[in-house]
């Protein structure tokens, strides 16, 4: 095995008196899709929020390529890591939200180049090469020059997607992608992620409710409830011979539902 790129190591995260996440452990290796499911409550989201430092942890520690993230270290110690430490780990990470977060007053183009323009330094021309490429892998290309208001939901939330590639993260993180579109504008957004599944090498970290996606996709399922994983495993495992009495509960209800 080789060195995880991402580590939760006994994180515990609480909002006011409800603590989300209990001493969670887990790792994710560098190309591995990983998705995680369960109820509503259960942290799945509060993860990737983490890791995108939208949401500070209160202990334990998360590591990215094996660097920490909250925290940085000075004279062989940990302490809380500063804004310069954060935005370093930021650009390894690129995050896809449910409700798009594109910027609504800038055209599809200037929302994949400016990033990489003022982040990264990218040249212009360079950066707009970048976003026509990307634009084209995700069917968009003919769209660059609207507005996120004149897209579907469908076609707004593949703008996100490239976007967040936009900035050449080592890994995406996909927080219910498809939860806030009209169920015929799903298929082509899941066809998009699992376009990038298929042909790059990068490592994957997703939140979904779309439970056959899920299976096709992942090289692993983690089973969230109550802030701690409650069974992990391959799809077929999870789906198939699920081994807590929890899991097949939770697999049952949204497997009947949809």
């Amino acid at each position: 095995m080789t060195q995880p790129i991402i580590e939760f190591e006994n994180v515990v995260k609480r909002f006011g008196p409800v603590t989300v996440l209990d001493r969670l452990n887990f790792s994710v290796q560098p190309g591995e899709k990983v998705t995680i499911i369960g109820p509503s409550g259960s942290g799945k989201s509060t993860v990737l929020r983490i890791l995108m430092t939208l949401e500070t942890i209160d202990d334990g520690i998360v590591r990215v390529e094996g660097e920490p993230l909250w925290h940085e270290e000075s004279g062989g110690e940990l302490k809380p890591a500063g804004e310069a430490h954060l935005r370093h780990m930021r650009e390894k990470l690129g995050m896809v939200f449910q409700n798009f977060n594109l910027f609504p007053h800038m055209t599809v183009r200037r929302n994949l180049t400016e990033a990489p323009r003022t982040v990264l330094g990218l040249p212009k021309a360079e950066a707009n090469d970048r976003a026509e490429e990307l634009l084209d892998m995700v069917g968009l290309v003919d769209q660059a020059d609207k507005f996120p208001g004149q897209l579907s939901g469908g076609q707004q939330q593949r703008v996100g997607i490239a976007r967040a590639l936009a900035m050449r993260p080592k890994v995406m993180l996909f927080d219910e992608p498809t939860s806030a579109l009209d169920p015929e504008l799903v298929g082509d957004v899941l066809n998009v992620i699992r376009q990038l599944a298929e042909e790059h090498d990068l490592t994957m970290l997703l939140v979904t409710h779309e439970m056959r996606f899920a299976r096709e996709i992942s090289d692993r399922i983690l089973f969230f409830d109550g802030g701690t994983i409650c069974e992990e495993g391959t799809p077929a495992t999870i789906f198939g011979e699920p081994k807590q009495e929890r899991t097949r509960e939770f697999l049952k209800a949204v497997l009947d539902n949809g």
